[in-house]
This record gives C-alpha cells, sequence and structure tokens, in this order.
C-alpha cells in the first residue's frame, strides 16, 4: 500500500531585511537562552545538535543541527521552546534571529526550514508559519505577527521545523519579543519576500523564450485560393489569432453563470474575455451534486452552468470525481465510517457515483479530474486498497473513451518545491497507476503560493520531474495570496512564462478571479468593484500581446501567404478586386501548407459601399428585455438584418425583405426564433444588404 506521510506546510523563499531597528518595549517570551533551553532532537540515527562557537560581531554561540536523512516533513526535526508569559489575541510579537547552512543536499546549496508561532496542543492552530531558506552567508531575519487567540504562559511554542531534507543548519541570536498592543505588525522591522531569478536579467529567462519559441508557436503557409479554386495572387492578408491552443482557464463558482443578477452579468463577460477554458470549484464535487451543501448547490445548476461554457465556446474541466478522504465525501459514504463492512460497502458505492455523474456530464465535460489530494486524502484506500484507485479511472474511461482523466493534488509546485514527501509520494502513486494499467492521462498540479513563492528554475525543475512520466501537465488551482503587489506581478508573469514554456504543460487555470469569489481575495485579478488589479493586466499582457499573434501581408504571384505564430485558431481576412472575404484555420504543431479556399458567401463588405449606409449601436445597451436596432439606406435594396450569439449560431432573422431608401428602425424582444427568451450573453447583430455587410455587438442581461 502506498503509504501515507502526514501533512506539512513548508515554504521556501528568499527574502530581503527591512534595515531597521528593534523597538524598544518589547518584554522576552522565551527563556533568556533560547537555544540552551530548547527542545532540540537528541542525537541519534536521524538527527544531531549541538552548541557550537562562532565568531561574529553580534554572536558568539550558535546552536547546530545535522539532520542526517531526507525524512521530507519539516516537523520531523524540530527546535523549540514554549512561552515563559501569557499573551492575548491580537498582541503583537516579533521573533529575531540569525541563520546560515553549512551543508545541503538540496540542487540550490541552500538549506530550509519552517518557522512557527503555535498553540502547543492539537490542532496546534499557527499563528506564524513561514518558509526560510538560507545559504552559507550568515542572513539576519525578523518576523512580526499576531497571536490568533489567548495563550496561558507555557500554551504557546515558537518552532523551528528543519528535517525536510539532509543538511547542516546553524542558528543564533534567537529572541521573541512580546509588545502586547502598545504596536502594530507595521511598525515592527519585517523582511520583504522575494524569490530567486526574479531579477530582469535571471539566466533563466532566454532559455524560456527559446522554448516558448520551439514549443509554442510553428511556422505557417497559407495557399490562398478564390471562389473559383484558382491561387489568389497579390491579394491583401490579415491573419489575427482568435484563441490559444493553450489554455487558459480559471475554476468558477458555477452558479453565476445561470444567474440574473448584475454582477453575475459581468463575471460571464469577464469570463470570456479573459479565459478560453473553465472548471467548477465546487459545483461538481460530490457532496454538492448530491446536495449536501443547500440551496446554493444542485444538479440543474451545475448543467445550466455548464451549458453555458459550452454555448460560449470554452473547453470544460471537471472537478472531481473522488476525493477520497472522509471529511469530503458526501454524507451517504459518512454514515459508513467506523462500520465493520465499510471497506466491501464503499467502492460499488463510489463506482457507482462515477457512472452516474459522467453519463450526466459527458456531453458537457471534456476532461476530469478523477482523484482530488490523495496525499492528505487516503481513508478509502486505506480501507480497500489502492487498487481502488485503478478502478476508479477505468470506470471513468468506460462512459469517456477519449475524455482527459488526471489526478490533482497540491504542494507540488508550491512551497518552495521542497516539499519532497509529498512529491516523492505523488510520483510514487501515479507510477503505481501506469503499472497497474489505469487509463490516467494527466497530472494535476494546483499551484497555491503564499508570499513564499518557488524560484522559476524550480518550478522548471519540479516539472521536468514529473514530464518523465510521459503525461500531460496542467496547473489547475493558482493564485498567489499576497499583499504585496509587486510581487504578485513578478511573480505572476514569471511563473506563467515558466509554465508556459514548459512542453509537457498544456494549461494554466486560475483558482478564481474575482475578489468577491475567491477563497484569498488579495489573490483575485479583479477587485470587488471589477477594477482591474495590475497583475490582472499582466495577465492579458502576455496571453493576448506577448503570446499573440496578429500580422499583415500579401500573397505572392502563387497565392501563398507565408508567417509564424503561436498556436491556436485564426481569421483570415483576404481583400482582393474591391471584395473582402474571410476563413478561418487552425495553426497546431507540424501544420504545413494550409489551404484556405474562399467562397463566394465569404465577402463581408464592397469597397464602394454606399456614403449613406449606416449601421447604428443598439439603444440602450446593455439592454432587457429590448432594444431598438436602426440603420440608414442610401438605396432601395433587399436587407437581411439578423443575430447571432457569440458562437456564430444564427438566433433570429429580425428583417428579410426589400427596403426603400433612408432611415429604419427594428426592435429586438430578446427572443429566439421560437419565441423563447434568449439567455444572457452578448450578441451579434448582422445587417446585410446587396452591396455590404455591417456587425455590430449587443449585451443582453437577465
Amino acid at each position: 500500500m502506498i503509504r501515507y506521510i502526514a501533512p506539512v506546510l513548508f515554504i521556501l523563499s528568499t527574502f530581503h531585511t527591512a534595515q531597521a531597528q528593534i523597538p524598544a518595549g518589547g518584554t522576552p517570551l522565551t527563556p533568556g537562552d533560547f537555544l540552551a533551553t530548547a527542545r532540540r532532537p537528541i542525537s541519534g540515527s536521524d538527527a544531531r545538535s549541538r552548541i557550537v562557537d562562532i565568531e561574529h560581531e553580534d554572536f558568539s554561540r550558535a546552536l547546530r543541527v545535522e539532520v542526517l536523512h531526507e525524512a521530507g516533513d519539516a516537523w520531523s526535526v524540530e527546535i523549540g521552546n514554549t512561552t515563559i508569559a501569557p499573551v492575548a489575541r491580537g498582541d503583537v510579537a516579533l521573533i529575531h534571529f540569525w541563520a546560515r547552512g553549512t551543508e545541503s543536499s538540496d540542487e540550490t546549496g541552500e538549506v530550509f526550514f519552517t518557522l512557527y508561532a503555535q498553540k502547543g496542543a492539537p490542532n496546534w492552530d499557527k499563528s506564524l508559519h513561514r518558509g526560510v531558506s538560507v545559504g552559507a552567508e550568515w542572513r539576519e531575519f525578523f518576523f512580526p505577527f499576531e497571536f490568533l487567540d489567548d495563550y496561558a504562559t507555557g500554551q504557546a511554542m515558537i518552532n523551528f521545523g528543519v528535517g525536510s531534507r539532509r543538511q547542516t543548519i546553524e542558528v543564533a541570536g534567537f529572541e521573541v519579543l512580546h509588545y502586547g498592543k502598545q504596536l502594530q505588525v507595521d511598525d515592527l522591522p519585517a523582511i520583504k519576500p522575494t524569490y530567486a531569478g526574479r531579477e530582469p536579467d535571471a539566466t533563466w529567462r532566454s532559455a524560456a523564450a527559446e522554448r516558448i519559441r520551439q514549443h509554442r508557436q510553428g511556422d505557417f503557409t497559407l495557399a490562398i485560393l478564390d471562389p473559383s479554386g484558382q491561387p489568389l495572387a497579390d491579394a491583401e492578408v490579415e491573419v489575427e489569432m482568435w484563441r490559444h491552443a493553450f489554455l487558459f482557464g480559471s475554476a468558477l463558482q458555477i452558479r453565476r453563470l445561470s444567474s440574473a443578477a448584475a454582477e453575475d452579468v459581468i463575471y460571464r463577460e469577464k469570463v470570456k474575455e479573459l479565459f478560453n477554458a473553465a472548471s467548477n470549484e465546487n459545483a461538481l464535487k460530490w457532496p454538492p451534486w448530491d446536495g449536501d451543501w443547500g440551496n446554493d448547490f444542485s444538479r440543474e445548476k451545475a448543467l445550466a452552468g455548464f451549458e453555458w461554457l459550452k454555448a460560449n465556446g470554452l473547453h470544460r474541466r471537471g472537478h472531481v470525481l473522488v476525493w477520497p478522504g472522509w471529511s469530503n465525501l458526501p454524507q451517504s459514504l459518512k454514515r459508513l465510517e467506523g462500520n465493520s463492512d465499510a471497506a466491501t460497502l464503499i467502492p460499488p458505492l463510489i463506482i457507482e457515483h462515477i457512472d452516474e455523474i459522467t453519463q450526466q456530464t459527458r456531453d458537457l465535460v471534456q476532461e476530469w479530474d478523477v482523484i482530488n489530494e490523495p496525499y492528505h486524502n487516503h481513508d478509502v484506500m486505506d480501507l480497500s486498497g489502492d487498487e481502488v484507485m485503478v478502478d476508479w479511472f477505468a470506470a471513468a474511461r468506460r462512459n469517456l473513451p477519449t475524455a482527459p482523466l488526471f489526478i490533482n493534488d497540491f504542494s507540488i509546485l508550491s512551497n518552495g518545491g521542497q516539499d519532497i514527501a509529498h512529491q516523492n509520494h505523488y510520483e510514487k502513486t501515479i507510477q503505481y497507476l501506469l503499472d497497474q494499467g489505469a487509463p490516467i492521462t494527466g497530472v494535476g498540479m494546483q499551484g497555491h503560493f503564499g508570499e513564499s513563492v518557488t524560484a522559476p528554475s524550480k518550478v522548471l525543475s519540479v516539472l521536468d520531474r514529473f514530464a518523465r512520466l510521459g503525461l500531460d501537465i496542467k496547473i489547475t488551482e493558482f493564485d498567489i495570496n499576497s499583499a504585496d503587489q509587486e510581487l504578485l506581478n513578478d511573480y505572476t508573469r514569471d511563473f506563467m512564462t515558466a509554465i508556459f514554456s514548459h512542453p509537457a504543460v498544456t494549461g494554466l487555470q486560475f483558482w478564481g478571479f474575482w475578489e468577491k469569489a475567491h477563497w484569498r481575495p488579495a489573490a483575485a485579478l479583479y477587485a470587488a468593484d471589477w477594477t482591474p488589479r495590475p497583475h490582472a493586466q499582466i495577465y492579458k499582457d502576455l496571453v493576448f500581446k506577448e503570446w499573440w499573434t496578429s500580422v499583415r501581408g500579401q500573397t505572392d504571384a502563387s497565392g501563398q501567404f507565408s508567417e509564424r505564430g503561436f498556436y491556436g485558431d485564426y481569421e483570415v481576412k483576404v481583400r482582393s478586386g474591391g471584395e473582402i472575404f474571410t476563413a478561418s484555420f487552425v495553426l497546431m504543431p507540424d501544420s504545413e501548407t494550409i489551404t484556405v479556399q474562399l467562397a463566394a458567401t465569404n465577402i463581408r463588405e464592397s469597397q464602394d459601399q454606399p456614403d449613406r449606409f449606416n449601421l447604428e449601436q443598439n439603444y440602450p445597451n446593455p439592454f432587457n428585455p429590448s432594444t431598438t436596432i436602426r440603420y440608414a439606406l442610401a438605396a432601395p435594396t433587399s436587407v437581411r438584418l439578423k443575430v447571432y450569439n457569440s458562437l456564430g449560431q444564427h438566433i433570429k432573422t429580425l428583417v428579410d425583405a426589400s427596403q426603400a431608401a433612408g432611415a429604419q428602425e427594428v426592435i429586438w424582444d430578446g427572443t429566439d426564433h421560437a419565441n423563447q427568451p434568449a439567455s444572457a450573453g452578448t450578441y451579434i447583430y448582422e445587417l446585410a444588404t446587396e452591396h455590404s455587410t455591417l456587425q455590430r455587438p449587443m449585451l443582453l442581461l437577465h
């Protein structure tokens, strides 16, 4: 059986130290000689520790801890002490110390440890939990924080967790000062988070740029044929990308996709503006699917939301078929906890659920997370054996013969890329599934970051490790929980660049994008009032500018036009003989010459367009339930005025008749050709005459 190793949140980062004096008025919260009196590892097979003499102007002794084996868990080797005075909820304290690493088994040459101030008993509630990395030079650290609760003398602990890997760490000058409520956290010296490779000339950048050119772009040649099938020489060509092949998406609150609330209308418009893919946060998880979570969740709302995603052309992934820990199973299974027959009763119930939900959603959901977070959630495997995981993939495949099927877990890329135990377990689990013939096709890596982010070079190293398994990799739950906007900006850019450059990665999914619909509001791309935060613009600049293709040119004598572009879907516009034709094509790896046959029906507008021909913007816009469309004709002509949805599907014909010259107007009542109310969203109204075609967008609200 794949054994579970207890969890640890271990975060790597590099920090800039604030150059500030420690304010007066702080009283010690730990014994005067913390290092000498600290609880520390007893010398043995796993670790050893001792006090050593040091030559330094600020201290003369240090505690040296040698970790002899890679346990993978920071807490497996600890240095710590309890507080010597009571503290109250909201009291401010400052941890101050020096540290260096003298031996490291890590490729960075640094040592890693976790610092935490916590309750001294279960549930070990942490008022401070910060990861630290340091090299061979002595560095000074400051960590101000607030206590989350009241603690009597001896009920709180200050600990270092150093056992994540084989390494030697020295700590000196350690003190914890208590300021009560006389100061705020911001009044105390602190360290500013940063990361290796942030500098503009970091060496990883040029290599990433080359990989992007190699793996995300390709050359193409368009062979343009006129409506009669002959090469169209010397024609003006405009090629405009309109959708990436790489999947940029977000997890969504699915109920907002069918809500009439004004903020949810904006929510949907932003989804269409920003992303070509989406997933649910919760709607398809088993408990809400079964009705365990109340009125905000229902199968009807889930299916309606995915219908909207499908209608708007977004790639759709489902999260999640099985989350195999008791706390994440539905009530119908939780009732079996402790039942002596649970090991035999539960597996068929899970298969039944997989079969039922995949059948109901097979036309809507294109890929699935089959298993979520097996490192922490292993209760079902403990009961019934690891082979049940193979059965879950097989059950999904029976109803979904071609769908990508993923496993998903956290703390693989985050936590500095240093949660070795978690990574080892994940790789071992995936390899087990492959060895047993499970139809797994993808590896999900969640990507939740705090202020202690992972260096891009380390991100790439971890991706390399898992790419060797031969499966697609997708970043499934990306966010950065930080109040430091500069960190949000820079790491959004650098993380996206690193993963976009890696050939095994097929998509990036944010775990929400709007402050009012985000589990970590500070991480959201958009504020509550829909103001874009700076890292939203960075996302858009990368996806729709730097990694976007828009080119113009002219066909040669043989009717060909050659260029290079990012992989994805394109529209091509060709001007020749006073007419404009449009067509589309898909650019993918190994695309060779792409033949574009222009049809007579592709004529969009004429160069000799009548002077007074005009199509006005509808009013009101946005609208509900109706709007007026006005247009002007220069001469009598046949007119067709049609409404299309955002996928180009014909919704309704408003006018199909000959009309006299002059001003005209038509009211659209927001219904389709069957006189049923059209769904909220963006629509295109198109005015076509014998000479010209014009289009404008409009927004229907519900």
